[in-house]
């Protein structure tokens, strides 16, 4: 078994006297990367959103075993169906901006006919795929047919029809439910609707889906560096799929790029979370407006665009919040928004093991966060030039150097590293 790098996590001075949020930040890095060891997670980053800011980020672990790169929180992870999420923001513009008819025939954008074939009077419409009621009953491992190394070779036009065709390379009739009509039938999570979301989407834009996306979620999110493809994203910095035995999956993609595929870091994707906080503003850009806003995530916490709620197979059953996880090859993603306090939480992992224990300490961590005081900076800053003034614990008590524990490093630079040796 490979063991998790060094972690090292800049801290700036004033976090050295008790403030709250250090130790917060300390007690949350021992679970963490606890659970991480326990669970085989090689690399994971997180945040906490809270009062409109990031008030904890953190990184620990491995990215590239290969390449010995340790997860930074500028590290790029394949987000995999929090991807659906910008897929449905971006149906909701065009939707605002009286481009798509939430209720039409989507056979009215395309230049292709999609019908369920059992029911081939009842028209699929765009609100049907976004709550994945369109009778499509698709599988994850469908996903797995398109898998290749590298960027898809299938763009979504081709995609759409070979797939949703009869006569296509890859229609299945099975694919549609032989039960119930699209609108009246049941929950159905589908990769192949949000699909075909993309291709909607690019049809009225008149754009590619990634370049709509581009211009209208990522660039007013200043998510510099999120991209649907690797050639549009820096491959320096990318976390490697593992699985749990640390053997890599490659860099890998599927054709159902608006279903799976976008790429981001926790920091550019901390500012999506705090539109949604905002109720769709970022800074001074408006993603949507607060009205669409409440017909994404509305406060029944039921039939959202593309969000999970109470209604949904994976959603909070209880309701208090609304999420969406991402699961393929050696991905393990979440991001949740909680509506009642207009917080949210992150977490990426470039692993297949279980995450559930520390999302749920991180959630319960958000409220104790004080937002009045720095929040906490863990971007690895690794100087070689600077000498070692003093290591002190979290009660600011001198010590020596220990494994296993968060530990303080004061430098004659007046800069501080967090450190955590891992034994």
């Amino acid at each position: 078994m490979k063991k998790l790098l060094l972690i090292l996590l800049c801290l700036p001075i004033i976090g050295l006297g008790q403030p709250p949020n250090s130790i917060l930040s300390a007690e949350l890095d021992t679970f963490i990367q606890a659970q991480m060891i326990s669970n085989n997670i090689p690399g994971l980053s997180a945040c906490i959103v809270k009062d409109n800011q990031v008030i904890w980020k953190a990184a620990y672990g491995t990215a590239n075993f290969n390449s010995n790169l340790a997860v930074t929180t500028q590290t790029e992870f394949t987000l995999a169906s929090i991807s659906k999420l910008f897929t449905s923001t971006s149906c909701s513009q065009l939707w605002e901006n009286g481009l798509l008819d939430l209720d039409a025939d989507i056979n009215t954008y395309l230049p292709i006919t999609i019908i369920n074939p059992n029911f081939p009077n009842t028209p699929i419409t765009v609100r049907h795929l976004l709550q994945h009621k369109s009778s499509l009953q698709d599988y994850e491992s469908d996903l797995d047919i398109f898998q290749i190394i590298g960027d898809p070779n299938i763009n979504l036009s081709d995609f759409c029809n070979m797939y949703f065709l009869q006569g296509g390379s890859y229609y299945n009739a099975n694919n549609f439910s032989n039960s119930s009509a699209p609108g009246i039938s049941q929950y159905w999570y589908s990769n192949a609707g949000f699909t075909l979301l993309g291709y909607i989407i690019q049809e009225i834009s008149g754009l590619t889906f990634d370049s709509y996306c581009q211009l209208h979620i990522l660039d007013p999110l200043q998510m510099n560096s999120a991209g649907w493809y690797y050639s549009n994203i820096n491959n320096n910095d990318i976390a490697m799929p593992y699985d749990n035995i640390m053997n890599p999956y490659g860099y890998y993609s599927v054709a159902q790029v608006p279903a799976a595929m976008l790429k981001s870091n926790v920091e550019d994707l901390s500012n999506f979370l705090l539109a949604y906080t905002q109720h769709g503003t970022f800074q001074n850009n408006n993603l949507f407006s607060p009205s669409t806003f409440s017909d994404i995530v509305p406060s029944n916490m039921q039939n959202g665009f593309g969000w999970w709620g109470m209604d949904t197979w994976y959603g909070d059953a209880n309701g208090n919040f609304w999420s969406h996880g991402g699961y393929m090859h050696g991905v393990r993603t979440q991001l949740n928004y909680y509506p009642s306090d207009s917080t949210g939480l992150i977490i990426l992992t470039n692993g297949e093991g279980n995450y559930n224990a520390i999302q749920n300490k991180i959630e319960s961590y958000i409220s104790l966060f004080n937002t009045n005081s720095t929040p906490t900076n863990t971007d690895i800053f690794i100087n070689k030039n600077k000498n070692i003034k003093d290591i002190i614990n979290v009660f600011s008590q001198t010590t020596l150097e220990r494994k296993n524990i968060p530990l303080f490093y004061i430098y004659d630079d007046g800069t501080v590293d967090k450190k955590i040796i891992l034994e």
